[in-house]
């Protein structure tokens, strides 16, 4: 993930920045979590194509050859996906070290012959500096560890106004997924 892509998350999310009583900086956190339950429709074992089915509508698409345990999966059962992302930035003090950028990543699967669940999960760390400031269209332009810059739309005039140029910003973001396979009980 890069900054980008988490100077867009920062955007989508819409939320502002909160400002603790013993910090001058502006911090941000925030997390989204998305479920969608889907019933499954048909699965073909040799094709490998699964259809899905819920209020939203019908997919089809092909299991990836990863997915271990497609024979246990029959029409009728529930699939349940849970996406969650979470962001955390904050203005590092001046002469604060830390690393400049990580990745990470976790994968868990069901042990063979169980209904299909997984786990994923991608964590990202990088340390933007504030390259320029459009206080009046409140515009931050956060520049990357590799001197990519990118600008980010801020939501609070207030925060703007705490930054200055050269500031560090600690950047913290995770994205997991969650699947799970069950058998309705009758």
């Amino acid at each position: 993930m890069q900054i980008a892509r988490l100077a867009a998350v920062i955007a989508m999310l819409g939320a502002s920045a909160a400002v603790r009583a013993d910090e001058a900086k502006p911090t941000f956190h925030a997390v989204k979590t998305s479920t969608v339950t889907s019933k499954v429709k048909a699965v073909d074992q040799k094709t490998r194509m699964v259809t899905l089915v819920n209020d939203e509508g019908e997919v089809t698409f092909k299991a990836d050859d990863r997915v271990k345990n497609l024979k246990q999966v029959k029409p009728g059962d529930i699939v349940t996906a849970t996406m969650t992302e979470s962001l955390s930035a904050r203005v590092l003090k001046p002469g604060e070290s830390v690393p400049n950028a990580s990745e990470a990543s976790t994968l868990a699967t069901a042990p063979l012959g169980q209904k299909p669940a997984g786990y994923a999960a991608k964590e990202v760390y990088v340390v933007a500096t504030v390259a320029a400031i459009d206080k009046e269209n409140m515009i931050v332009t956060l520049k990357g560890p590799k001197g990519d810059a990118f600008p980010v739309k801020a939501r609070e005039k207030k925060n703007v106004e705490k930054l200055a140029v050269g500031d560090n910003i600690e950047i913290h973001a995770t994205q997991a997924l969650a699947i799970d396979v069950s058998t309705p009980k009758k």
